[in-house]
């Protein structure tokens, strides 16, 4: 009690700031400027807004706003909208026009709802202009973005086409010049080189292969043995000739075992053909080869009787025997001359491996050079098409697509500042500030307004308190002050509700 009738006693200091803190902070609170909100809801198609093909790929919706925000509030458009809006009229230099373009951006925000639908707001709070005309203006501002953005994309949108093809073929040109320059490096390599590194391939490569084939080589060779030898072994037991009647019939015209053996390979080489083998089959050589024989040995019996009367005393499983035995060794010695070939081979690309490293380096940095000069060629000719085709399609149909759902709102009343907020927070601040000074106030001035309070302070006995005598016109003097307090404070809480109800209604 002794501390609230200190601040009590104190309580003319306080009303003086409270009423000081609320009139200056009513003030400014009135000087704040309205803000008057314009916004517009726009649809926009990103198949035509972002371009796989110029680097858009897999775009989110925070890089769309990104995307949107940033064509919005570029430096062109915000000069072609204060040039639409006037803004511009009065502006002495570019300082001035830099700090308005830059106080615009931070009015607009972009926000979306869906991944192809916005919001696009923009707020006005000028403090030079009225509240009307801070209404049009944001009004004014919100419709010549749209328009601005309408205008942009749909030429941009080609002119980016079109700066891309030009980008493909300086490129292709450049990858075109460096292909023929690969080119003739490998031409005067080569040339260079001749002696040292025939075929095609570098040496490692070629030398892989000859060794692979020489593997092949090996294997069929001793399949053409076995076989041999498997052959040779059967006609060992093979009778060259048995008894039969001779088949030589005076006037008549009969075919000899010869002549027979030529039918039956004649058989078998129609199969072959049947089967799908050409002319180039050993097999094939082999059997056109044991025909001639004979066809020679027919021709030679046809004109000497004896040698008829023999070949129909031949036992024909010996012959036929003995022709794949001549046949199986010819194939050995054609396996045998590919491998010495293919040995040689080897032997000479080892030797010369090892004789030429750098030979072999360079060869190969040359075709390393050259595959990736043309994949990459290869890869910008596919490009440069894709985008020649997406251009043909755009210029023969309508691709952006960029639709006002809301158009730009005509604001009526303000969206800022909260003045009744405001006004209570100036009012709770004031009666703060007040009851802090009095308090402050009364702790510096200390009294003792009890004896016991005094002899508490002190720790000696109090031999006692002298009542205060209050006259009449004391009494007087004090009620007095005491309304003039109370209307005072009552004036401060009429102002208040003035205000509020003004701002309300």
């Amino acid at each position: 009690m002794t501390t609230l009738y200190g601040v009590w006693r104190k309580r003319w200091y306080g009303l003086a700031l409270m009423w000081a803190v609320c009139l200056l902070g009513w003030v400014f609170v009135a000087t704040i400027p309205n803000t008057y909100e314009s916004r517009a809801r726009v649809y926009v198609d990103w198949a035509s807004l972002i371009p796989e093909k110029l680097g858009y790929q897999g775009a989110n919706l925070l890089r769309q706003v990104d995307v949107v925000r940033r064509t919005l509030t570029s430096r062109v458009n915000m000069e072609k909208v204060v040039r639409r809006t006037e803004l511009d009229v009065g502006l002495d230099s570019d300082r001035e026009l830099d700090e308005l373009i830059a106080r615009m951006t931070n009015n607009i925000s972009v926000q979306s709802q869906q991944a192809d639908l916005f919001t696009i707001i923009y707020k006005s709070n000028d403090p030079s202009r009225s509240n009307a005309q801070n209404a049009n203006l944001a009004r004014r501002v919100v419709d010549n973005l749209i328009q601005i953005f309408m205008e942009e994309n749909v030429a941009s949108d080609r002119d980016d086409i079109n700066e891309a093809i030009r980008f493909f073929e300086d490129q292709l040109a450049e990858r075109e010049r460096q292909l023929e320059q690969a080119e003739r490096r490998k031409a005067e390599f080569e040339e260079k080189y001749l002696g040292m590194l025939p075929g095609q391939g570098n040496i490692t490569t070629r030398l892989t292969s000859a060794r692979t084939d020489l593997d092949r080589v090996e294997i069929e060779l001793a399949q053409a043995r076995n076989s041999l030898l498997a052959l040779q072994r059967q006609i060992g037991g093979t009778p060259s000739t048995i008894n039969a009647p001779s088949f030589v019939i005076e006037g008549a015209m009969t075919s000899s075992p010869t002549q027979q053996q030529i039918a039956a390979l004649g058989r078998s080489l129609s199969d072959m053909y049947a089967r799908g083998w050409t002319d180039q089959h050993p097999d094939v050589v082999a059997t056109k080869a044991q025909v001639r024989r004979l066809e020679q040995q027919a021709a030679r019996e046809a004109k000497d009787p004896e040698l008829r009367q023999q070949a129909a005393q031949a036992n024909p499983v010996y012959v036929n025997l003995r022709s794949m035995v001549f046949e199986r060794q010819s194939a050995v010695a054609a396996l045998e001359a590919r491998r010495a070939q293919l040995q040689n081979a080897i032997s000479e690309m080892a030797s010369r491996q090892v004789q030429q490293p750098g030979i072999v380096a360079e060869q190969a940095k040359l075709n390393r050079d050259y595959e990736v000069l043309q994949s990459q060629y290869n890869q910008l000719l596919k490009s440069r098409e894709e985008i020649r085709l997406r251009s043909d399609v755009e210029t023969k149909t309508q691709q952006v697509k960029f639709r006002v759902v809301d158009p730009p709102s005509q604001p009526r009343e303000p969206i800022a500042p909260n003045r009744p907020l405001y006004l209570s927070l100036v009012l709770l601040v004031g009666l703060g500030a007040g009851g802090a000074l009095s308090f402050l106030l009364s702790q510096l001035h200390t009294t003792y307004i009890t004896a016991a309070q005094l002899e508490k302070r002190f720790d000696y006995p109090v031999l006692g308190s002298v009542t205060e005598i209050v006259s009449d016109n004391q009494r007087a003097q004090n009620r007095v002050w005491l309304w003039g307090f109370g209307v005072l404070s009552l004036g401060l809480i009429v102002i208040y509700l003035a205000l509020l109800l003004y701002e309300l209604v």
